[in-house]
């Protein structure tokens, strides 16, 4: 055999085995994959059979807090175990993060995440990203309003800015958590209405809620819903809605686009678990909580609480697109803001 077909010869019995290591390849990760979906199946047929918990970053009465409890009653219907709410306040949900992502990726600890997600990624808050999670839904979008107490001198939008405008720094506005979701929003609206202000952090809405009344704060940030009683009662009064469009409810109330003010990413709402969580136990948990959803219960919770508004519900994939996005954005208002680590 001349050198020639040596050469072609050799050619050949590599390119016939570089073959077979790619088929045994192919094989062994088809095999593998295989054993994680068969493994994923068989552990989900099982699930759920036992308490699951629901985590809320934050104390009891706030808006996060009364979503939870009232979305897992039919989510615990229709999984049939009992679906508890555990509030585990502290550092604007970071805290609830880092508990979720010390759990099993098991389907048993579910998170009620908020936009807070995004902002506390900046603030080096937790070594935790919405990338470490994987959604559920979310199951809607809030309107946030500046509100102010009952002893409070400025009974409008325009005396509140007009005082702010000739006391720079001396006025206090509350919300919850430091640079959470509602220091960002208020921040937002400040810099755009050209004021400065002390935004004062508070733990839980509660709290919020007694400073403001007992006159601690000038105003306030929070949703419609869960002072709706204390507005009807006259205890506080929305007098900037931070949206679009002025809410039906409050015809009276200005919109921040109208004033030309800029308008942060609206607040959401929704649930998620570990990553590696198996696929076939997230799909268990994305049904239980698309029908919560649709339920009487929960559209009527939504339509009291001003929740409808504006189209907010995300399926798992499609809340995990919209995350994406959200990213930039909140990226560039907490550099603004002097507050972004990263």
């Amino acid at each position: 055999m001349g050198l020639g077909s040596k050469i072609k010869s050799l050619k050949e019995r590599r390119a016939d085995m570089e073959k077979k290591r790619y088929l045994i390849t192919v094989m062994f990760l088809t095999l593998l994959v295989t054993s994680f979906f068969i493994a994923g199946t068989a552990f989900s047929q099982d699930y759920p059979k036992r308490t699951i918990q629901y985590i809320v970053g934050w104390g009891a009465g706030g808006g996060s807090d009364i979503f939870g409890r009232v979305i897992t009653i039919p989510v615990k219907n229709k999984l049939g175990v009992p679906v508890i709410v555990v509030n585990m306040p502290g550092a604007s949900s970071a805290t609830a993060t880092n508990y979720v992502m010390d759990q099993p990726a098991d389907g048993y600890t579910v998170f009620g995440i908020t936009s807070d997600i995004m902002s506390n990624i900046f603030l080096a808050r937790t070594k935790y990203t919405n990338r470490d999670l994987t959604p559920v839904i979310r199951a809607h979008v809030d309107i946030g309003m500046i509100q102010i107490g009952p002893h409070s001198p400025f009974k409008t939008w325009d005396a509140l800015i007009k005082h702010a405008k000739e006391n720079p720094g001396k006025q206090t506005w509350g919300g919850t958590g430091a640079g959470s979701y509602d220091e960002v929003a208020t921040a937002v609206i400040r810099s755009s209405a050209g004021i400065n202000v002390k935004y004062v952090p508070f733990e839980s809405a509660s709290e919020m809620h007694a400073a403001l009344l007992g006159g601690h704060i000038h105003a306030m940030y929070e949703e419609a819903g869960p002072v709706i009683a204390m507005i009807d009662a006259g205890k506080t009064q929305p007098v900037l809605v931070i949206a679009e469009k002025r809410l039906e409810r409050f015809p009276n109330v200005p919109c921040a686009k109208e004033l030309g003010y800029s308008i942060p990413p609206l607040q959401w709402r929704g649930a998620a678990v570990k990553k590696g969580t198996p696929q076939p136990i997230v799909d268990i948990l994305e049904k239980a909580f698309i029908e919560a959803v649709k339920s009487p219960e929960y559209q009527d919770f939504e339509k009291k609480r001003f929740l409808n508004l504006y189209p907010g519900f995300l399926g798992s994939k499609d809340f995990a697109v919209d995350m994406e996005r959200e990213y930039p954005i909140y990226e560039e208002i907490m550099k603004k803001m002097g507050q972004a680590t990263k």
